[in-house]
């Protein structure tokens, strides 16, 4: 077990060197995990104590040893089609109508910025060969990126065991992997492995691999996590200029820009929010549906005719107004927002009731956030919980500094098994629960109050970080 302490000095020391090197911030809330990491690089180098491995990763002749910790404390924990309601926004809407546009150039440009194991890149690799296969002519390209050379190690070799496919599709299984039954893996196959192109990349100190506007997709999922808000601004310039106008940008589902840029539009795609650069003035924007309701008529061009019409023939000679006494003001109509309903049925236990309320609320305005957070919460309860995750990942979205929410879709990752997901989330829950009245109390989560759960979210967070390290040693 890591008995390692970090004095203030020798993590403030640790924190500067790793924020100066690639952006990642660690605050104290991250100390006995950083601990964790250096204790196992000491051990790998040989240092005896923390001040000798603080001389080596300083040093000018430590630069391996700065690039091993840095590969120790970001840790890569992802799945192949991971995230399926942006895999269904991908696969429904956004690659056939990048592709649509693309038509006459009949080339794609893709960047997967911080591509870990290269689950993600391969993933998107695959959506595109489902649309296009190898025959058809198109230059595709997806550029896949991470700061981390043991994880790019992994990724170039293409082989996987079976955990990195709890979320694939038994037919895509064998439509993109061959069996190593000898070496009991999978391995991508070779018409998906040569439309990606791995880099070392560092986000926050190298330019990005692509000139400006020339990218279609940007995915940076799960990546921002790590950084501060100056850090994350900065990158977000930065993949704004390398998109096209109407290229989009895909984060994690605990990621927002609220607060950080207005450059991008946020766009409601099936069941997953996803960020767009906005198009150049006059750009149809097939993607996004018609807003007019089935009962609404269209225009016919013998309406457009007779307007032209109408207008030729200048304006028709107006009567004379007659005096009309205006009727009395109608009665006031009192307006019932229909949360009250799910708040209530919430808090009577009453919970498909709540459910089926809060769905009908965010289909009618899917900006509502409160309405997500008590759909996912009514949904946790049923025990639904790849069905809460959906809602509760659009309630953070909408309200990142919404620490209940976090904390339910802490939750419910957790139950799903997804430890490195999990504690970034209780992460996140207790950070935003912190900033709240330390005595306010959550009716909604058995009248637990906010510093309780604040300091429940933190060791849960350390104890999952704890165990997923030590389970990938």
């Amino acid at each position: 077990m890591n008995r390692l302490r970090l004095s203030d000095n020798e993590f403030t020391t640790l924190a500067d060197l790793l924020y100066r090197a690639a952006g990642l911030a660690f605050d104290d809330s991250r100390r006995e995990s950083l601990a964790y990491s250096v204790h196992e690089r000491m051990r790998a180098a040989g240092c005896a104590d923390v001040a000798a491995y603080l001389a080596l990763v300083g040093s000018s002749s430590g630069t391996d040893e700065r690039q091993a910790l840095l590969d120790e404390v970001t840790i890569p924990e992802t799945h192949f089609f991971r995230n399926p309601p942006q895999i269904r926004a991908l696969r429904k809407y956004v690659l056939p109508e990048l592709l649509k546009q693309a038509g006459t150039t009949r080339r794609l440009r893709v960047w997967s910025a911080g591509c870990s194991t290269g689950e993600e890149p391969y993933t998107i690799a695959m959506l595109l060969r489902e649309l296009l296969p190898v025959s058809s002519g198109w230059d595709l390209k997806v550029i896949a990126t991470d700061v981390s050379t043991r994880a790019l190690a992994a990724a170039r070799r293409g082989r996987y065991a079976e955990r990195s496919f709890v979320m694939t599709d038994p037919i895509d299984l064998q439509r993109f992997f061959v069996l190593d039954t000898t070496a009991g893996c999978y391995e991508v196959r070779e018409e998906i492995r040569d439309l990606v192109d791995f880099r070392h990349h560092n986000l926050v100190t190298d330019p990005p691999p692509a000139e400006p506007g020339e990218l279609d997709l940007v995915l940076c999922r799960n990546v921002t996590i790590y950084f501060d808000r100056e850090t994350t601004r900065s990158l977000m310039s930065r993949l704004h200029t390398s998109l096209r106008d109407g290229g989009y940008l895909f984060l994690g589902h605990a990621e927002t820009l609220w607060q950080i840029t207005d450059a991008f539009s946020l766009v409601s795609l099936g069941d997953a929010f996803v960020y767009r650069r906005p198009g150049a003035a006059g750009e149809r924007r097939s993607v996004l549906p018609d807003r007019r309701t089935e009962d609404e008529p269209r225009p016919t061009k013998a309406d457009r005719r007779r307007s032209v019409e109408d207008r030729r023939a200048g304006p028709a000679p107006q009567p004379r107004p007659k005096l009309v006494i205006p009727p009395p003001p109608p009665a006031p109509v009192t307006v019932v927002d229909p949360l009250l309903a799910v708040t209530a049925a919430v808090e009577a236990g009453r919970y498909d009731e709540a459910a089926d309320l809060a769905a009908e609320v965010t289909t009618a305005d899917p900006l509502r956030q409160q309405a997500h957070y008590l759909h996912g919460l009514a949904l946790a309860n049923l025990g639904r919980d790849a069905d809460a995750l959906v809602v509760l990942r659009k309630a953070v979205y909408l309200a990142p500094d919404d620490g209940f929410a976090h904390f339910l879709l802490a939750c419910a990752l957790e139950r799903l098994e997804e430890p490195v997901a999990a504690a970034r989330s209780y992460r996140a829950a207790a950070t935003t629960l912190g900033a709240r009245p330390l005595d306010a109390v959550a009716t909604e989560l058995g009248g637990r109050s906010v510093a309780e759960l604040a300091a429940l979210c933190s060791q849960q967070a350390l104890r999952l970080e704890t165990t997923t390290r030590g389970s990938a040693q």
